[in-house]
């Protein structure tokens, strides 16, 4: 019997865990190479040659993805949702709902396990547990078993909802093999991902400097307005529970992040990174909307302080639960074109960076450290401006940005 061979090269394989989930024998196991990104790999042993893990991978198969129906742009009225939502509260909004009817939702969770941030997918079954999917994780969250537990709801008739980035919907969608009418399902406009090793390494450098042991990581929290600021909480060296604040550029991981230079390789290549989509509903930040829809904005209730998310309504189900939400948004209709202008990865994947190349054999070398010493040296007068734009008023910066915006035409 000749061995299965699930890809060639790197740039091959999205880390979905579809054929991890549906090997019979449990001869695939997901592992870190040496910079920390998970990939599959088969236990010859235990493997019977079945070729079921070739025949759910969708990423290196035909893609049949979806054309969006209709664009908007929304926000939920709920301040709870709000507050907690990286931009709009779509997500909130869809996965309330779906709880509210009994149904399950799946998402990506930063659970905190033997003194280590760990991002993974769970399923929460009520309104009370909801929070722990709400916000965005930049980092590759653990699929582990949830596309099996998400197909034995559907066959047992409960709605399930299951968001992520778009190759997981897919890895999902490939694993089950057909259609659920009581599945629905949310993908997020997606950059790329980096790996949980060099976001756990980060903490452990960062916990050093602060002399305490970081239990929350909010990467995006509107406490002080809508940004890029993060919310980290730790216990100090007494034990005693502390809450600090930082502007991700001036934080060595999210900046890297936020500088595409740190993803995945197959990132660079995502299949995914188009207009077409894999999910009934895709939901991202809507970045230029004042550009777009200056008239729209000067009598809408919605404001970029809050948060406003871009919508796409890829198929006859998505628009159905949208209307059905309307109520409890703000909202006015778009493009997919006006939305895709000043969103790149509804265009084309990230290109890769000269410094990418640099950072990943710094980090072979000296560990995480060593990008942490390279990125304070790299960022010493850059960090000013981010402090002064950091205490710059919310209107002051809007218009900013509209005059940049301007200038380039």
């Amino acid at each position: 019997m000749s061995s299965i061979e699930l890809f060639q090269n790197k740039t091959d394989c999205c880390g979905c865990s579809a054929c991890y989930n549906v090997c019979p024998r449990k001869a695939i196991s997901m592992q870190e190479d040496e910079y920390g990104y998970v990939y599959p790999v088969i236990d010859q042993d235990k493997c019977v040659g079945c070729g079921l893990c070739r025949k759910v991978c969708h990423y290196q198969a035909d893609k049949e993805l979806r054309t969006p129906i209709k664009a908007y742009a929304a926000a939920g009225k709920k301040e709870e949702f709000l507050k907690k939502a990286a931009s709009g509260g779509m997500f909130s909004l869809v996965a309330d709902k779906i709880l509210e009817e009994g149904g399950v939702v799946f998402g990506a969770a930063m659970e905190y396990h033997n003194n280590t941030l760990i991002p993974k997918h769970i399923a929460v079954e009520s309104k009370e547990e909801l929070f722990k999917l709400q916000g965005s994780k930049y980092v590759q969250s653990f699929i582990g078993n949830t596309y099996a537990e998400a197909k034995k709801y559907l066959a047992d008739g409960r709605k399930v909802l299951f968001s992520g980035t778009p190759c997981q919907i897919e890895g999902l969608k490939g694993y089950l093999g057909r259609e659920y009418e009581n599945l629905y399902t949310i993908d997020i406009i997606c950059h790329g991902v980096p790996n949980a090793k060099w976001f756990q390494d980060y903490i452990k450098v960062f916990e050093t400097k602060l002399q305490g042991s970081i239990y929350s990581y909010n990467f995006r929290d509107k406490s002080r307005g809508q940004g890029m600021n993060a919310r980290i909480e730790y216990y100090d060296k007494n034990g005693k529970a502390k809450v600090i604040y930082r502007d991700g550029h001036l934080t060595s991981f999210f900046h890297l992040f936020l500088k595409m230079n740190i993803y995945r390789d197959n990132c660079y290549h995502c299949p995914y990174a188009r207009k077409e989509r894999a999910a009934d509903i895709t939901i991202g930040d809507y970045w230029g909307i004042y550009e777009e829809h200056a008239d729209e904005m000067k009598h809408s209730t919605m404001s970029n302080s809050k948060g406003i998310s871009c919508v796409l309504l890829n198929s006859d189900k998505g628009l159905k639960i949208f209307e059905q939400l309307m109520p409890q948004m703000d909202y006015f209709e778009s493009t997919v074109d006006k939305i895709a202008k000043h969103n790149m990865q509804l265009r084309e994947p990230t290109q890769y960076t000269d410094e990418r190349f640099k950072l990943f054999d710094l980090y072979k070398n000296a560990g995480y450290e060593g990008i942490e010493k390279y990125f304070r040296k790299s960022i010493r007068f850059k960090k000013y401006f981010y402090q002064l734009r950091s205490m710059a008023p919310k209107g002051l910066k809007r218009k900013l940005k509209q005059m940049i915006a301007k200038v380039r035409g």
